[in-house]
C-alpha cells in the first residue's frame, strides 16, 4: 500500500488565535511548490475575502524553512508585523510567521521547521490563573483597607463589601466590553487578559493614593502630591490605550497620538482653570495627615517658621487686592 505524499507545508487561515482552515502544499518533482494565493477559483489558495485581488500574490517555498511571496497586482498588498508591502515587491515569510493579505491573516506551517514540545494543559494555564489570582487577592485587600480608612468605628460589614463588590463589578464589566470589541475585530475572547490590566490600574493608582501623600508627610515634599493628582487620570489613559493596542494593534501610533492629544488639551485646560490657585495639580498639603513618629524630615525652628510666614504677607496682600474675576479690588470700596 502506498503511503500518501506527506505535505511540503500548510497554510493556515487564522480566525484570531484559531486555525479556520488549512491548505496543505505538496512538492513537485524538484522539491519545491509554487502557488497563487487569491480570490480566483483556479489558485491553488483560494480566499474569500473582497480585499483580496484576483491573483494577489505568488508564494514559492523550498527545502528550507520559509517562503518567497510576490505580490503581484493589487490595491492593498500584504501586511506583515507593522510593515506594509506595496505591489510588485517581495518579502520573506518565515516559518510560523503570520501575514496579513487583505482582511485574512495567514500563517506558513514548513516540515522543515521543528515543532514546539508539547504543552501540558495543566501546567501552561497554572500560571496564568495564578498571577491573576494573586493580582485580585492584592487588589481586593487595597481596596478593603481603603474602605477601611474612611470608615467609622462600629461599621458593619455590608459597609465594606458594597465598595469592593461595585468596584469588583465595575472591573469585571469594563474587561468583557473590550474583550468583545477584541471578539469584534480580532476574533478572541480575552477576556482574562483584559481583566488583568484593569485589576493592575487599580492596584498601582490604589497603592500611589496612599504612598505619595505619605511620602510627601513623611520626607516633607510637598511637591509629591503633584503626582499622586496627575497619576490617576494619566493611568487612566495608558489603561485605555493598553487595551486598545490588543483590540486595534495596526492603529497603535494613531491611538497613541490621539490619547497624548487629548491629555495634553486636559492639562492645558486644567492648568488655566486652576490659576487661582496657589499651587497648581496639588491637594492641599497635610490633607491626609501620619503619626508624628514617621515623619523623616527635620523639624524647624519657631523663628524660622515665624520668618516664613512673614514673607507671606507681601503675596497674600496682592492677592487680596484681586477679586475672583482677576480684577483689581479698590482700596477704597466697602
Amino acid at each position: 500500500m502506498n503511503r500518501p505524499q506527506a505535505p511540503l507545508a500548510v497554510v493556515d487561515v487564522m480566525d484570531g488565535d484559531h486555525v479556520r482552515q488549512s491548505f496543505q502544499v505538496l512538492a513537485g518533482d524538484d522539491g519545491s511548490a509554487s502557488l497563487r494565493i487569491g480570490r480566483q477559483l483556479d489558485c491553488e489558495i483560494c480566499l474569500d475575502d473582497p480585499h483580496i485581488a484576483a491573483e494577489h500574490a505568488l508564494l514559492q517555498i523550498g527545502a528550507e524553512p520559509q517562503g518567497r511571496l510576490s505580490l503581484l497586482p493589487s490595491q492593498n498588498g500584504a501586511l506583515q508585523g507593522r510593515v506594509h508591502h506595496r505591489a510588485g515587491s517581495q518579502l520573506l515569510w518565515p516559518a510560523d510567521g503570520l501575514l496579513q493579505l487583505g482582511h485574512t491573516r495567514l500563517r506558513l506551517r514548513h516540515a522543515a521547521a521543528p515543532l514546539a514540545p508539547e504543552r501540558h494543559t495543566l501546567h501552561a494555564q497554572a500560571p496564568r490563573w495564578l498571577g491573576l489570582v494573586l493580582l485580585s487577592l492584592a487588589t481586593l485587600l487595597m481596596l478593603v483597607l481603603d474602605t477601611w480608612k474612611g470608615l467609622g468605628p462600629g461599621a458593619d460589614w455590608l459597609a465594606f463589601a458594597a465598595p469592593v463588590l461595585g468596584i469588583g463589578g465595575v472591573a469585571i464589566v469594563w474587561a468583557a466590553a473590550w474583550a468583545l470589541l477584541t471578539q469584534l475585530f480580532q476574533r478572541r475572547f480575552p477576556i482574562l487578559l483584559h481583566l488583568k490590566r484593569a485589576l493592575v490600574f487599580l492596584l498601582v493608582v490604589g497603592l500611589a493614593d496612599w504612598l505619595l501623600p505619605g511620602l510627601a508627610f513623611v520626607a516633607s515634599a510637598p511637591w509629591l502630591l503633584v503626582p499622586a493628582k496627575l497619576l490617576p487620570p494619566m493611568a487612566a489613559v495608558g489603561l485605555v490605550y493598553w487595551h486598545a493596542r490588543e483590540v486595534w494593534p495596526r492603529a497603535r501610533l494613531l491611538l497613541g497620538m490621539f490619547l497624548v492629544g487629548g491629555m495634553a488639551m486636559w492639562l492645558a485646560t486644567g492648568w488655566t482653570q486652576q490659576a487661582s490657585l496657589q499651587h497648581r495639580w496639588r491637594e492641599p498639603y497635610l490633607s491626609t495627615v501620619l503619626p508624628p513618629y514617621l515623619r523623616a524630615a527635620p523639624l524647624r525652628s519657631v523663628d524660622a517658621l515665624m520668618q516664613d510666614a512673614a514673607a507671606l504677607r507681601a503675596p497674600l496682600a496682592e492677592k487680596a487686592r484681586v477679586d475672583a474675576d482677576g480684577n483689581a479690588v479698590d482700596d477704597d470700596d466697602d
